[in-house]
């Protein structure tokens, strides 16, 4: 179907899809707004938004600078490359449809429950060389034992005491330890609401979230789906735009 259109149109129509979308991040019931003001307010709202706010203005700029000098309907003096077509449709289905948290997510999720020996933990850090583990009491979640916590405990207790390893259960950590928040969210969340998610808990905590845990429907007394970590985000890339950036 996007073949069937000139370069023009098919440009304008992602352009208007954009749009659309941002009006709905931003909470904008009205359509008439302008793309630059509803881009500005969809930027406090989502990562994404203001990850790719430099190549939405200059789509906006290219659009005004299309539509201002139309001559007449369905006619353009200037037509965009197609590759730049191509680029901008391509930005509206991400942010039309964007991945889901799950697609990012690592799963299998090994957790524990809370009177589990600490040996089965360093185990799992040995085999599988993960560093985060969703701690759980009957089916609730209470939090994330991490690799950084365990070492703490073990420096200011186990070397000093006659106990060992053996000895040793989550929940003796749990009583001295700081343990990591984790935020829930559902499996049918994007990873735009996992961003969303980790941004608002470092402007209201001032500090940052370790991990995120996918559950079924994003409550704290189901198991885990997924688990996606800080480092997770920050080696997300979602699209490469370069003829737009430099439009």
């Amino acid at each position: 179907m996007r073949e069937k259109r000139n370069l023009s149109e098919r440009f304008e129509v992602a352009f208007n899809q954009i749009h659309d979308q941002l009006c709905i991040y931003a909470n904008e019931p009205n359509h008439h707004i302008s793309f630059t003001e509803v881009l500005a307010k969809a930027k406090s709202h989502h990562k994404m938004i203001s990850t790719h706010y430099d190549l939405l203005k200059q789509c906006s700029k290219l659009r005004n600078a299309m539509v201002h000098r139309k001559i007449k309907e369905s006619f353009y003096i200037a037509e965009p490359h197609e590759e730049v077509v191509r680029e901008i449709e391509k930005l509206a289905d991400v942010l039309l449809s964007p991945p889901t948290s799950s697609s990012i997510a690592s799963h299998p999720v090994e957790f524990f429950y809370v009177d589990a020996p600490l040996s089965k933990v360093l185990a799992c850090i040995e085999e599988k060389k993960f560093s985060q583990f969703p701690i759980y009491e009957d089916k609730q979640c209470l939090g994330l034992l991490t690799e950084g916590a365990i070492l703490q405990w073990i420096a200011r207790h186990l070397l000093s005491s006659k106990q060992t390893l053996q000895d040793i259960s989550i929940q003796d950590i749990f009583h001295t330890e700081r343990i990591s928040d984790v935020v829930f969210c559902s499996t049918s969340s994007t990873i735009f609401d996992v961003q969303s998610l980790f941004q608002s808990y470092v402007e209201k905590k001032q500090q940052k979230l370790e991990a995120i845990v996918l559950t079924e429907t994003g409550s704290n007394q189901e198991l885990p789906k997924g688990i996606i970590s800080s480092w997770d985000l920050v080696q997300l890339r979602v699209g490469s735009f370069p003829l737009l950036r430099h439009t």
